[in-house]
């Protein structure tokens, strides 16, 4: 169950005992690689300063503020022709440019649920939605992605856990942390799922742009036909932009439904207009001339994935799905010790200056695993991954 607004704001209590070793080791002084952050500036990759420095000096030199709900019209015509040219139809009347994926979410989730209305998401996945569930004062229910079939959806369980409160299925792809990528059928089965039940489709997007040994991303809009769609993505990932804040909703699928949600979505919007003028207005020239960036960028983290492929692959008793898109991949780890997960990140932590986080702050609790970020820079990545299965061997 997700946990409460007033609970958020409650005493939490004492840090968990990984954290605690995290400070105490940066206390002594002692250095950690963290291997598990999906921030591209963190790991040396930042899109090109000047582009973003003559769209923010063109803004200065003649500033102004003309708000519009939904966004700059000219940055949600760069988006729709952003679809247009994967061959996924998205008006640009059905875009909402929001702050980030994570206002994305709260939007959506207090559009279409009332508290106590839950929604799929699934398991394992990014911990972020319990907070964002508990402002809407609404339920998560986890579906399984199943391990052994490199991460693919249930769909028996996915079904099994809807109910007459149930408002919509979340699909994460590629999804952090296991890497997993949809397949097309898969899409077409959530969405027969979907419509039978009368739900919408929340498409967590913010990954596609990074997919590895696929022919390409399976989008759930070019696929099948959901009665109701959203899919989300923004620059944070796709041009390295995390500090800028700029992502978007575009809804799709049967028109009255779309045009009730937009409506919604633009008065939800309206109330904050909370995304930053400069960058919508530098976001059509960030598509225009962003290609160049964007192909280095895609190949850079494909070499990193690679890497960390290769080198886990040298454990015996490291067990993983190789990625198939994104930036981060899930792992079984034979610990040997009796040692349970907690544990185990803490006496990596420890003994190497590795700092990996559980599978439980997933909310996947299966014997031991670990989730990492190979988009860490291959200095930290390689030394990182080489002490871990050191480690691993000893026990």
């Amino acid at each position: 169950m997700a946990a409460t607004v007033s609970s958020l704001f409650s005493d939490q209590g004492p840090i968990n005992p990984i954290e605690q070793t995290y400070r105490r080791l940066l206390r002594q002084g002692r250095p950690v690689i963290r291997l598990f952050s999906g921030n591209p500036n963190e790991h040396g990759i930042h899109f090109p300063g000047e582009v973003l420095s003559q769209e923010y000096a063109r803004y200065f030199a003649q500033p102004g503020y003309r708000p519009d709900p939904k966004g700059d019209p000219a940055a949600r015509m760069a988006i729709q022709e952003y679809y247009a040219a994967q061959g996924s139809a998205v008006a640009a009347e059905n875009i909402i440019l929001t702050s980030g994926t994570s206002e994305s979410f709260f939007y959506i989730f207090s559009l279409i649920a009332s508290p106590g209305d839950n929604i799929l998401t699934p398991n394992p996945s990014y911990p972020l939605f319990d907070y964002i569930a508990g402002l809407a004062r609404i339920e998560l229910r986890h579906y399984r992605l199943m391990e052994d079939r490199a991460w693919a959806v249930d769909l028996a369980d996915l079904a099994g856990r809807i109910d007459e409160r149930t408002r919509a299925i979340v699909v994460i792809s590629p999804n952090n942390p296991t890497g997993s990528v949809t397949t097309a059928d898969q899409i077409r089965e959530i969405v027969q799922v979907a419509n039978r039940h009368d739900l919408a489709i929340i498409s967590d997007e913010v990954y596609s742009e990074f997919i590895f040994d696929l022919p390409a991303f399976p989008r759930i809009n070019s696929v099948s036909r959901p009665r109701l769609l959203f899919t989300l993505n923004g620059i944070s990932k796709m041009f390295a932009l995390p500090a800028l804040k700029l992502g978007w909703i575009a809804v799709t699928g049967d028109s009255l439904r779309v045009a009730q949600a937009v409506d919604m979505l633009e008065t939800i919007a309206d109330t904050f207009l909370s995304t930053h003028l400069p960058i919508q207005l530098a976001l059509p020239r960030l598509f225009r001339e962003g290609g160049p960036f964007l192909s280095w960028y895609q190949a850079e983290v494909r070499r990193r994935r690679d890497l960390a492929i290769h080198l886990l692959q040298q454990s015996r008793r490291i067990r993983f799905n190789p990625p198939q898109g994104g930036f981060h991949l899930m792992a079984a780890v034979e610990a040997g010790r009796g040692l349970d997960e907690e544990e185990f990140v803490i006496g990596l932590m420890k003994e190497t200056g590795v700092f990996v986080h559980p599978g439980y702050f997933y909310d996947y609790e299966a014997g031991v695993h670990i989730a990492l970020s190979f988009l860490t820079n291959p200095a930290d990545l390689q030394a990182g991954l080489e002490r871990l299965s050191q480690f691993v061997a000893a026990l």
